[in-house]
């Protein structure tokens, strides 16, 4: 009995270490781990707290994107510090992404958390900043967004969030005296720079612009607004000196360029003189030379026709008589 005893309580141990190993295997009962992840611009820091573990215990995170198998963070791989910065793990975030923390509890036993997902719902963002410039009565605001946290761009240089995604940009613009006058718009931007037009500002005002934006169809995780830029209207009445000024500076302009315009024209055109007749050539044809005034007979006038060419012969050459019976 005695024997039997022994090896009832024996196998009553084993049971309950087995039971014992199943639930920490399952992270339910002796080995507890808290996790929380803070999202600033895209990044992504995961911290864990697991009250019951060793000191000496130490860790490994892993992530997933959706398709893809569970892979190990280069950097998070058996560390003994609470915390991880995973921000360069994701670089999709139209995707579904998660996490998950392994707990070594021994180099042969790793115990996985239940993973958690990383998505819009952890989503916090910087202000964006505005500038603005007045063309007419219309405004072009010009809104710039925070720097990403995720450094898949480069290490070097600011990378803004809107080359990771294209957020929804609303951009509103109100009157400074008159708040209760204002006008919104909200666009998608595609650009790493959003661009928003705004018009119908009335003249004489002076008028700020503020912005925000959110992940895309999301706009629950949204950015708080800018700080204001303000630029004044200018007045119609402060636009006739302006006129004014303008007409003045060009007839100054203009009055000396027309004098010696006209000054210039009238010592080029040269003096009303009679042009002299061009003598005729002598190798004309035809010459025009003044007929006397002396009567000419009719009959001592002759005309001959040969080799088909038409010659004009004056009295003084000799030709053939036309006229034979006169003559005997």
């Amino acid at each position: 009995m005695q024997t039997s005893g022994v090896t009832t309580g024996q196998l009553r141990a084993q049971v309950g270490l087995c039971i014992t190993v199943a639930l920490l295997m399952n992270g339910s009962t002796g080995l507890v781990c808290y996790t929380t992840v803070e999202s600033l611009d895209l990044g992504c820091l995961l911290q864990w707290d697991c009250p019951h573990a060793s000191p000496n215990t130490t860790y490994t995170v892993q992530t997933k994107t959706q398709g893809d198998p569970w892979q190990d963070v280069s950097w998070c791989v058996w560390v003994s510090s609470r915390s991880c910065d995973i921000s360069q793990a994701f670089s999709n975030f139209e995707l579904y992404n998660m996490i998950r923390l392994g707990v070594h509890l021994s180099p042969s036993s790793t115990v996985w958390i239940e993973p958690r997902k990383f998505d819009y719902s952890d989503f916090t963002f910087s202000a964006p900043s505005v500038l603005v410039s007045l063309k007419d009565d219309e405004l072009l605001v010009q809104v710039q967004f925070p720097c990403a946290a995720n450094r898949r761009c480069s290490l070097e240089r600011c990378c803004p969030i809107s080359e990771l995604i294209d957020p929804w940009t609303t951009v509103t613009v109100y009157n400074n005296l008159n708040h209760s006058e204002h006008q919104s718009r909200t666009v998608w931007t595609q650009e790493v720079v959003s661009y928003v037009e705004l018009s119908g500002l009335a003249p004489g005002q002076n008028y700020c612009a503020v912005a925000n934006f959110s992940f895309p169809t999301f706009s629950m995780a949204a950015s708080p607004k800018s700080a204001p830029r303000c630029v004044q209207t200018v007045s119609k009445s402060g636009l006739l000196p302006v006129m004014f000024l303008g007409i003045g500076l060009t007839c100054l302009l203009l009055v000396p360029l027309l004098t010696v315009f006209l000054r210039r024209a009238r010592r080029a055109a040269p003096a009303a003189e009679p042009q002299p007749k061009t003598p005729a050539s002598d190798h004309d044809p035809v010459s025009l030379v003044p007929l006397p005034s002396v009567p000419v007979d009719l009959c001592d006038i002759h005309v001959e026709f040969a080799d088909d060419r038409n010659l004009l012969q004056s009295p003084l050459q000799p030709g053939p008589d036309l006229h034979p019976g006169k003559h005997q």
